[in-house]
């Protein structure tokens, strides 16, 4: 509930469930009446309209359900980005929103996160094409969300991740994904992740239900021609990236929010704004589970 509330959002009772480990409560329902007769857990936690959050932060739980509507609203319209997304770019194998609007906890200030996941040697191609069409759409409605890809991955750097992280908090990141497209190849990637249902047994049997449906694989010829493409697009990016990141952290450096502050992480295969609550976020994740 801390960390909820240090991101401005309180938590659903039904959210805490998937989180608790197997059988500790059989329902939503059952949780809240034990949070409300417990004689330690009623002095510091407030139960209200479904939402768990700490006495004290009575109005988050009041704004949650307007952080639910506009993330499901952000949710839709990133939809139909996605969509159009893959029909530029048939080769991406997710499509996927992170962060606030993934946890049905966006604000107005909120950026919309991408989690992209590419064949290989298309990342860098994949990346120029969505921000071309990122900006194409914000001169379209000026008013929309800023639409951040902020994680793209290729194929082989997604699948290790998931075999081997071990991060609680990736775990939970990964199971809270709202995948857009590429529901198969999600399931592919949560199989091969079997140590998550460790960390979070209820949430990941939620995510995995059925099985995988494999994916054709491309020739080695199909791979050389895009690797000399993939290689512009990177020469062409790499700059920009590096200039947007630096003047992005000015301008939340001087807003004072000094946590959101990140690192352009870029590797082959790999691109990433890396924030400093993200790694505090971490920290606290690591402690608990």
């Amino acid at each position: 509930m801390s960390i909820a509330a240090d991101h401005g959002s309180s938590i659903s009772s039904a959210e805490l469930v998937l989180l608790l480990p197997q059988g500790a409560f059989a329902s939503s329902t059952e949780l809240e009446s034990f949070v409300a007769c417990d004689p330690s857990l009623r002095e510091e936690l407030l139960v209200r309209d479904g939402q768990v959050t700490l006495k004290g932060s009575e109005s988050l739980a009041r704004e949650r359900i307007q952080q639910v509507e506009l993330s499901e609203e952000r949710a839709q319209a990133a939809q139909a980005f996605s969509d159009r997304l893959v029909r530029t770019c048939p080769w991406i194998r997710i499509v996927a929103i992170s962060g606030s609007t993934a946890y049905a906890g966006s604000r107005r200030r909120d950026d919309v996160d991408f989690y992209l996941v590419t064949r290989r040697k298309r990342l860098w191609i994949t990346l120029l094409f969505a921000l071309t069409s990122a900006r194409f759409h914000r001169l379209r409605s000026s008013d929309s969300p800023q639409l951040c890809f902020n994680r793209i991955l290729e194929e082989n750097e997604c699948l290790d991740a998931f075999r081997s992280d071990r991060d609680p908090l990736f775990a939970r990141e990964a199971l809270s994904l709202r995948i857009l497209q590429g529901r198969d190849y999600y399931r592919e990637l949560l199989s091969s992740a079997a140590w998550m249902e460790e960390v979070f047994p209820v949430l990941f049997r939620q995510a995995i239900k059925t099985t995988t449906i494999p994916s054709r694989a491309e020739s080695d010829d199909e791979r050389r021609g895009w690797l000399i493409v993939n290689a512009i697009a990177f020469a062409a990016l790499a700059p920009y990236l590096m200039v947007v990141g630096l003047w992005r952290n000015h301008r939340l450096l001087r807003a004072g929010r000094l946590d959101a502050r990140f690192r352009t992480v870029m590797r082959p295969g790999f691109f990433a704004y890396e924030s400093r609550k993200y790694d505090l976020l971490r920290d606290k994740y690591s402690k608990v589970f």
